[in-house]
């Protein structure tokens, strides 16, 4: 696979193993794939938390009509 890297990009992964840090571009390529793919995962336990705790909750008195017409009301709809 080939990537193309504008300049900015570039430069910084020409810092990263220039420093030491990294010994080559396929290392620096799988290191910010693997923070992607626990960013992602955290994203995910984060909403399904959210969603959890919704689910867990309390029940509303509001009928989903009641809950469209505020939104609406306070978007201006």
């Amino acid at each position: 696979m080939n990537i193309e890297l504008k300049g900015e990009d570039k430069e910084y992964i020409e810092k990263l193993i220039l420093s030491g840090a990294f010994r080559n571009k396929d290392e620096i390529i799988q290191d910010a794939l693997q923070l992607h793919a626990h960013h992602r995962e955290g994203l995910k336990k984060g909403l399904l938390e959210k969603i959890n705790t919704g689910w867990n909750g309390p029940d509303s008195q509001k009928s989903i009509n009641d809950i469209i017409s505020a939104k609406k009301n306070t978007e201006g709809i």
